[in-house]
């Protein structure tokens, strides 16, 4: 019996005669095969990795944010050198904002401490997602932990095979931690320069941080149900509940979130 076979693909298009759509001249097809007749075509997306013009973007970034973070401890009455201490010890600047919020609000330094335990505990979640992802090993997977951010991480996650992740987490802290300890030597230096903070606008840069690290997941509804259910807590208990305290606690929101998911998976 005779059998036709198919047109080959087009070389200049790399598409089989007859596809909708225009050609794509970088696009490689790779058509799958059974039975000698190709089938369906098959088109992996590259991983993100980071560019130069990336790694010098995160690095402005991180720079900009230590250079913040400074000024504004120094304006709140730490030295100098006990600011530069805690950011190189710490490493987060969302989880300090967070106790100088609560701490200049009136709240007790262990109120102020949990407070930015709270905000940091999402590295913790962070950690546990990447960790499976590296190649074996407790050394390198336990300094990848404690180096876990939100921008590593997310890059990281993303590469196809554990040596990508491990050489693309490494490649973004590098410009991360670059880009932060200049910042935070210029901002230790500025610090008695500049004065008040108020009168630059310094003061936003908390609340705007973390609007920047949870805007993706307001995008969700279970993201944005926690968020909204944890914003409530907060503004509810403000009037009376002693400062530090609300923030604390709005991270119930989170039950919110995890009920409505398995509501949703329930009736699916």
């Amino acid at each position: 019996m005779l059998q036709l076979r198919p047109p080959r693909p087009s070389m200049s298009s790399g598409r089989w005669p007859g596809a909708a759509g225009p050609p794509l001249l970088a696009e490689i097809y790779t058509p799958a095969m059974e039975d000698g007749w190709p089938t369906t075509a098959v088109r992996t997306p590259a991983a993100p990795r980071l560019s130069l013009a990336d790694f010098a973007t995160m690095a402005i970034t991180f720079f900009s944010l230590g250079v913040t973070l400074q000024v504004v401890l120094i304006d709140a009455g730490a030295s100098p050198t006990r600011a530069f201490i805690a950011s190189s010890v710490i490493f987060s600047a969302t989880s300090e904002f967070a106790y100088l919020a609560v701490r200049d609000s009136g709240g007790s330094d262990w109120a102020a401490i949990a407070a930015g335990w709270v905000v940091a505990t999402r590295f913790g979640i962070l950690a546990v997602s990447l960790s499976p992802k590296l190649p074996e090993g407790f050394l390198r997977r336990a300094a990848a932990a404690v180096n876990a951010f939100d921008p590593n991480v997310a890059v990281a996650v993303q590469q196809p095979d554990p040596k990508s992740v491990e050489r693309e987490f490494w490649r973004t802290t590098a410009g991360m931690m670059i880009g932060w300890f200049a910042g935070i030597a210029v901002g230790t230096f500025l610090g008695n320069v500049l004065g008040d903070t108020g009168r630059w606008g310094l003061d936003a840069v908390f609340p705007a941080a973390m609007l920047a690290i949870i805007g993706n997941l307001l995008r969700r509804r279970d993201g944005l149900i926690t968020g909204l259910a944890g914003g409530l807590i907060c503004l509810t208990l403000l009037p009376f509940a002693p400062a530090g305290l609300p923030i604390i606690l709005s991270v119930l929101g989170v039950a919110a979130g995890l009920f409505f998911v398995r509501s949703e998976v329930g009736s699916t």
